[in-house]
């Protein structure tokens, strides 16, 4: 492996992940669509947007955890009806 291969692979996973809940929350575009507009941002830009969408992933499983197990649950199930 290449130096830096592991980030720049870790990097385009976050960024498809993160297109692929804004893609979710814009019905008129695809999650291709979002990833190759974050993709023709600045890299700071790509960084801001993924930091801000996998943040408010991680602060909406900190409110769901609070309900324990079933939070947990709810969660999960929140993310599945969200992506899929």
């Amino acid at each position: 492996m290449a130096a830096g291969g592991f980030t720049a692979t870790l990097g385009r996973a976050a960024r498809r992940t993160a297109a692929a809940i804004v893609a979710c929350f814009r019905r008129g575009l695809s999650a291709e669509e979002v990833e190759a507009r974050l993709a023709a941002r600045s890299l700071a830009d790509q960084a801001a947007v993924v930091a801000a969408v996998l943040g408010a992933l991680f602060l909406t499983s900190l409110l769901f955890a609070q309900a324990g197990p079933v939070g947990f649950f709810l969660f999960l199930l929140l993310v599945i009806v969200v992506v899929g």
